[in-house]
């Protein structure tokens, strides 16, 4: 019997010194480090690609979203060329037109909208007409400007204000070949 005693007490011992060493190996530091953040000079930028598709669903999602402060009511539609529809008010009615415009990306990542078609209802009016009066209505945002007399709108992305911070930049705007490319931009010391 005495066998047995000297063999429970060994092996109870070798239970409680494994369960030790477990519990040791488990509460030491361990040497593994957290990695260093790189440092990065200048604005940290993603780059998003889109297709014609995706871009017509994200505008009309923040026109929709943006329906309610909007004076009246247009629609824009992206294809080979940008499209806005809508309607202004001449005397006690309005009018429903049509304006096709050519996208020119620029160096400061913004775009500019340079006015290539019109259609009225079957009335002569300038183009500049309809962009003052959608500009002195108020139908954009701050970050679109109207140019009317040039017969432009400047779509400045780098004003256009995000929840978050951020900014956005065009990298490429070729709607003949689809080609369009945005860099999101994290805000200054976002990274660090």
């Amino acid at each position: 019997m005495r066998k047995w005693k000297v063999a429970f007490f060994l092996l109870l011992f070798m239970v409680m010194a494994a369960i030790g060493f477990i519990l040791i190996m488990l509460l030491m530091p361990s040497d593994a480090g957290k990695p260093a953040m790189t440092e990065t000079e200048g604005e940290i930028a993603f780059h998003v690609t889109a297709t014609k598709a995706e871009l017509n669903k994200f505008v009309s999602y923040y026109l929709q979203k943006e329906a309610d402060s909007a004076p009246f009511d247009y629609d824009v539609y992206i294809g080979n060329e940008v499209e806005l529809y809508g309607s202004i008010p001449v005397f006690a009615t309005d009018i429903d037109y049509h304006m096709t415009f050519e996208p020119e990306a620029q160096e400061d990542g913004n775009i500019m909208l340079r006015q290539s078609g019109l259609r009225v209802g079957l009335l002569d009016v300038p183009a500049s007409y309809v962009l003052k009066t959608a500009e002195n209505a108020g139908a954009f945002p701050d970050w679109v400007r109207v140019v009317p007399n040039e017969e432009l709108i400047y779509v400045s992305l780098g004003d256009m204000e995000l929840d978050n911070g951020m900014r956005v930049k065009v990298e490429a705007f070729n709607l003949e070949k689809d080609d369009i490319k945005f860099a999101v931009l994290l805000p200054e010391g976002a990274a660090q």
